[in-house]
C-alpha cells in the first residue's frame, strides 16, 4: 500500500514539473562586463536558428577584424582551454565565483603564458586537439584582464568572438542578453507567417497550411480577412519571426513566444537555460521537413511528442496544442518577445467548420522502442529518438556494385530528424575474406548528405550507428589515402616557406593524421578540418631534417611517406597557431574526417573533465 502511495505522488509531482508556465529568472544585471574593448555590438544572438542546433551565446562584433584583445568578464580563474577542428576552434573558459562561467571562442593566439602553458600540454600529449582543464589558481583573473586575441578560427566563417555564460554546476547556457548587456533595444520583434498543422497526425506526413500576416493599424498582426475555418480538431501553430537589434537590416532570433487560446495560456517557448545535449532539439521545434525540403525556418509553438527539451512551457502532455469540439468562434492570440520585454503579437479568431480528417496509424511511435527485423537488415531505435510519429519506409534496394558488400536499404526519409545515434544492422550479400573484414564501411545517403562509419562486426552482420535517416549500404574499401607533396628534390630546399601544409584525401574520408620531424612529433593544426598545418618555430632550427606523415582513413587503410628536406628559417612561428591563409605543395579537396562526417550537420556535446559542455558546432 505504502509503495503504492509513493508512487502515485512521485507520478502526481512529474505531471507538475512537466505541466508548468514560465517564470523569468532573476540574473545579476551588473556582473559581467563586455568581453572586448571595442563598442559593444553582436553579429548573432542566443536562440539564432542554426542547423542542428540553437546559437547558444552572443556573436560579438569585432568590426571585421582579428586579433582584438578579449578581456575577462568577471574576476575569476582560466579552468579550461578548448582547441580542435570547426566547433569554437580555440577557446578559454573562466569559472567565476558567483557559480557561473564565461566561454570565449574562435580565438587566435591566447596570452603568452597561456599560450606556452597549452603547447606544452600539446607536446606533452602528442595532440593538437586539446580538452584542458586547468587547476583553479593557475591563471587567475581579473574583470578586464586581457586573456587572448580574437580571431576565426574553428566553425566561424568571419571575424568575432563566440560568447557564453554558462551555469557552471549543471553546464546549462544561460541568455546572455537576460544579465543586461550594454546594447540599447527598443524594437518588437517581426512576425511574416504563421502555419497550422493537424496534430492528430505527423508533422513529417502532411502539407501544412500556410498564412501569411499583416500588421494592422493597432500595430498588432493578423491573418488575412482575421478568421481562420477549419475541420482540423486537434491542431498546433508554428511561426517565422525575426528580432532586430539596432543596426538596420539586422535579423537575430526571437527569445519567445506564447499561445494563448481565448487569453488562457496553453504553450510558450523560451531560449534560455539550454545544455549542449538539449540543442539538438532545436530540430524538433522547427518544422525540420519545410527547412530541409527547401523552405524557410518555422518554430512550433508546442512541443512535438518526443520533444524531451527544456524549452517549452506548457500545460502538460495532451494539454499544449488547441482542442476545436465545439463550432463556435475562439480567439487565438501568440506573442512573441525579445529578451527587453519588447513584444508583438498576432491575433485572429478559429473556427471548427467541418468534419476533421482520419487519425492515421503509424509504425514508429516517440518516446517508445522502435525497431525493424528483416532476413538482411536490421534497425534497432532506442528510446527518445524521435520526435514525432512516423513510418519506417523501408524499401530494398539494388546493390550499387563495385566494392559493395551489400544491397541498399531505405530507411525513413532524409527530412525527418532523429535526436540520437540508432544502429543499422547489415549481412553481407557476397563473401568477405577474412582479411577484408576490417576494411569495411557503411555510408548513408540521403538527400544532400552522406556520412561514413567503419563497420563492426557482431556474428554475421556488419554495424555501425547513425544519426541521420537515408539510404544504407556496405562497401569493402582497398583504397589507402593520397598525400600531397612538399615540393621536389631530395632534400627539399624549404628555406623560403614559413610553414608546410598537407590536404590529405580519400574516397571514404580521412580518420588520422600524425607527422614526425627527426622522428619526433610535430604539432600541426587542423583547425578548418581540410588542411594540416605545421608553421616553423623553435622545434625545427635550420639544418638538414627528416618528416615522415602517416595518414588512415575510416576503413583503415593507412598511408606513410616520408621527406628529407633542409631549411636555413631560424625559429619562429610566423602566423597563430590555428591560421592557415596559404598553402605549401599541392592542394587538393578531400572530404571530412571520421570525426567532422559525425558531426557535419550535428551540435553534439561532449563533456570534458571539468564538467563543461563542449559542443562540435559548425557554423
Amino acid at each position: 500500500m505504502a509503495k503504492h502511495l509513493l508512487l502515485s505522488v512521485l507520478l502526481l509531482m512529474g505531471a507538475v514539473s512537466y505541466a508548468q508556465l514560465y517564470h523569468q529568472p532573476e540574473y545579476p544585471k551588473d556582473y559581467f562586463r563586455w568581453p572586448t574593448l571595442l563598442q559593444p555590438d553582436i553579429v548573432a544572438n542566443m536562440g539564432e536558428l542554426r542547423p542542428n542546433h540553437w546559437h547558444m551565446g552572443l556573436d560579438v562584433r569585432t568590426n571585421q577584424k582579428e586579433n582584438q584583445r578579449v578581456v575577462a568578464a568577471a574576476d575569476g580563474y582560466i579552468a579550461f582551454v578548448g582547441i580542435e577542428s570547426l566547433s569554437w576552434g580555440r577557446w578559454i573558459i573562466i569559472n567565476h565565483p558567483n557559480g557561473l562561467s564565461t566561454l570565449y571562442g574562435h580565438l587566435n593566439n591566447f596570452r603568452p603564458d597561456l599560450e606556452a602553458y597549452v603547447k606544452n600540454y600539446q607536446y606533452q600529449q602528442e595532440s593538437w586537439e586539446t580538452h584542458l582543464t586547468i587547476p583553479a589558481g593557475k591563471f587567475p583573473v581579473k574583470k578586464g584582464d586581457f586573456i587572448s586575441f580574437s580571431g576565426s578560427t574553428g566553425g566561424s566563417q568571419g571575424p568575432h568572438v563566440h560568447w557564453e555564460i554558462i551555469d557552471t554546476k549543471s553546464a546549462r547556457r544561460l541568455n546572455p542578453d537576460l544579465f543586461g548587456m550594454p546594447i540599447t533595444d527598443h524594437s518588437a520583434p517581426t512576425i511574416t507567417k504563421v502555419v497550422l498543422y493537424d496534430r492528430n497526425n505527423s508533422t513529417y506526413d502532411q502539407h501544412p497550411s500556410v498564412f501569411p500576416v499583416a500588421r494592422s493599424a493597432d500595430a498588432t498582426y493578423t491573418i488575412p480577412g482575421g478568421i481562420l475555418n477549419t475541420a482540423l480538431n486537434n491542431l498546433g501553430f508554428a511561426i517565422q519571426a525575426y528580432d532586430t537589434w539596432g543596426r538596420a537590416g539586422s535579423r537575430i532570433g526571437i527569445y519567445s513566444a506564447r499561445l494563448f487560446l481565448d487569453d488562457r495560456e496553453i504553450s510558450s517557448f523560451y531560449i534560455d537555460s539550454i545544455s549542449y545535449s538539449d540543442t539538438r532539439y532545436l530540430n524538433a521545434q522547427i518544422d525540420y521537413k519545410m527547412k530541409t525540403t527547401g523552405g524557410g525556418w518555422v518554430q512550433h509553438v508546442s512541443r512535438l511528442q518526443g520533444d524531451r527539451g527544456s524549452v517549452y512551457y506548457d500545460l502538460g502532455r495532451g494539454r499544449n496544442t488547441i482542442k476545436l469540439t465545439d463550432h463556435e468562434e475562439h480567439q487565438v492570440r501568440i506573442v512573441v518577445s525579445d529578451t527587453r520585454g519588447n513584444a508583438t503579437t498576432l491575433a485572429f479568431r478559429i473556427k471548427n467548420s467541418g468534419t476533421p480528417p482520419p487519425e492515421k496509424t503509424y509504425e514508429w511511435l516517440p518516446n517508445r522502442l522502435n525497431r525493424i527485423f528483416k532476413d538482411d537488415f536490421e534497425a534497432y531505435l532506442p528510446m527518445f529518438v524521435l520526435y514525432d510519429k512516423m513510418n519506417s519506409g523501408y524499401a530494398k534496394l539494388s546493390s550499387s556494385g563495385g566494392s559493395s558488400v551489400s544491397a541498399k536499404y531505405k530507411l525513413g526519409e532524409p527530412f525527418i530528424p532523429v535526436h540520437s545515434d540508432f544502429e543499422i544492422r547489415i549481412r553481407p550479400d557476397k563473401p568477405i575474406a577474412p582479411e577484408d573484414k576490417d576494411r569495411v564501411v557503411i555510408k548513408r545517403t540521403g538527400g544532400n548528405t552522406s556520412s561514413v562509419k567503419k563497420a563492426v562486426w557482431n556474428g554475421p552482420w556488419m554495424t555501425a550507428l547513425f544519426r541521420d535517416f537515408g539510404t544504407f549500404e556496405a562497401f569493402v574499401d582497398h583504397t589507402p589515402p593520397a598525400i600531397n607533396s612538399i615540393g621536389s628534390g631530395d632534400p627539399v630546399h624549404l628555406s623560403r616557406s614559413s610553414r608546410i601544409a598537407f590536404t590529405p584525401t580519400d574516397n571514404y574520408g580521412i580518420a588520422g593524421f600524425r607527422a614526425t620531424i627527426d622522428d619526433q612529433w610535430i604539432r600541426f593544426t587542423n583547425d578548418k578540418g581540410r588542411r594540416y598545418l605545421y608553421y616553423f618555430d623553435e622545434k625545427v632550427p635550420p639544418g638538414d631534417h627528416t618528416l615522415k606523415v602517416t595518414v588512415t582513413d575510416i576503413a583503415g587503410n593507412t598511408t606513410v611517406k616520408s621527406w628529407n628536406f633542409t631549411t636555413t628559417n631560424t625559429a619562429r612561428e610566423t602566423k597563430p597557431a590555428s591560421k592557415a591563409h596559404h598553402v605549401t605543395g599541392t592542394q587538393k579537396k578531400h572530404t571530412q574526417t571520421a570525426s567532422k562526417l559525425k558531426t557535419k550537420h550535428t551540435a553534439a556535446k561532449k563533456t570534458s573533465k571539468s564538467g563543461h559542455a563542449v559542443s562540435k558546432r559548425k557554423k
